[in-house]
Formats: C-alpha cells, structure tokens, sequence
C-alpha cells in the first residue's frame, strides 16, 4: 500500500507540475500579444525610469531629461468631481510633470479630456497657501492609434499664442497629440511603430526595448 501511495503521489505531482507549465506557457503566450498601446502594458513597460526616459526624451525633443519619479495608473481623487486615473505620471530633475496616457478609442472629447487631466493635475500639485508661480510645468502626451486630427502629422504640439501675434501665451502646460498612424519618417513616427508591435526581439529602441524583452521573454516579467 504503502508503494501504491507513493507511485500516486507522484502522479499527482506530475500532473500539478504540468498544469504549472501550463499555466506558464499561456501566461508568456498572453505576455507576447501585447503591445505599447495597450494602456495596461504601456504602464507596466515605462514604470522603469530607463525606459520612460528613453521615451519622453524623443516625444519631447528634450535630449537631456532625466526622469527622478514615475507613477502608473496614478488616481487623482476629489470629494465632489470626477476622478482622473493617468497610465503614466513622471517628474523630471527640474521638477516638470509629464503625464502620458494611451487612447484607442474616437468617440469622445479628446480636447476636453486633456483639459481635464491638466486641471487634475495642476490641483493636486499646488498646495492651498501656495502661489501660482510654483505650479510645475506640465506635459500632458496623449497617444492614440489613429490620427485624431486628420490632418497628416505623427506628432501635433498644441501651440498657445496672443491673437494674430507671434507673442506665445506661455502658461506651463504642454500638450502633444501623437499618433501611431501616420509614418513621416521622423523618430517619433519609428518609436510609434515600435509601440504597435512591442517586438521583444527588436533591440534598436534603446531601454524600451530591454525594458520589453525583460517583461515578454524573461523570468520575473511575465
């Protein structure tokens, strides 16, 4: 009985250890279909300050950015509105706030969205007693998979001026419309197309690119 016993409890074991593969192998298959402009993985994949850095820099044009601080799925919580949930917030050695968010959906108010968040944000970030002058700069990024403007550009910075002036209306708050639609052969147009496939084996996108291999091909990331 005794031997009974023991050659079943090692078919047991067998057959647990199988269903752990198992359950192995479709987490790593799942792990594998995702790409950057899913906002669930986008936030896990630039949770890493290599990686978001490598990101904002070529978004921004600002070459020597170096992210101190990132927050994912970031809720900004107020007793009587509506909460705001950013997939990404950073904040760089200057102090300045990136807020990054991934959009897939047409069908509703993108300007007035980004309004929003750049409320949210700015509230949370000034201390009642505190004065305007120490509100951050803000850079609100906002991607989409489709060309929201239609009008042809990977990239459209929102642009604030006086009237028919060339005098710039300069209240710290940033916003740049990406999109992975549209190929100009710019650098952002080739990091768009890099967040379509999120390719674990294309190494040529820097921290990004480790950063994603790590998460799709390596124990500990999936």
């Amino acid at each position: 009985m005794r031997d009974n016993e023991c050659i079943a409890d090692m078919l047991n074991m067998d057959g647990d250890s199988e269903s752990i593969l198992a359950a192995r192998d479709r987490r790593v298959a799942e792990a594998r279909k995702f790409n950057l402009l899913s906002n669930v993985f986008m936030s896990v994949a630039l949770d890493d300050k290599g990686a978001c850095q490598y990101v904002l820099r070529i978004l921004t044009g600002i070459k020597d950015l170096e992210v101190k601080e990132i927050r994912s799925q970031y809720r900004i919580s107020k007793i009587h509105s509506h909460d705001a949930i950013l997939d990404i917030l950073a904040e760089d050695g200057s102090g300045r706030l990136y807020n990054l968010e991934i959009q897939r959906r047409d069908t509703i108010d993108h300007a007035r969205r980004t309004r929003f968040y750049g409320a949210m944000i700015d509230s949370e970030y000034l201390e009642k007693g505190r004065f305007y002058g120490e509100l951050p700069d803000v850079y609100i990024i906002y991607i989409s998979e489709t060309d929201l403007w239609k009008k042809g550009h990977t990239i459209y910075p929102i642009k604030k001026y006086f009237g028919d002036t060339e005098l710039k209306y300069d209240d710290g708050q940033y916003i740049l419309y990406v999109n992975a639609a549209v190929d100009d052969g710019s650098e952002t147009a080739k990091l768009m197309e890099y967040f379509k496939t999120a390719d674990p084996n294309d190494m040529t996108h820097g921290e990004l690119s480790k950063r994603v291999h790590y998460l799709k091909c390596e124990e500990g990331g999936y």
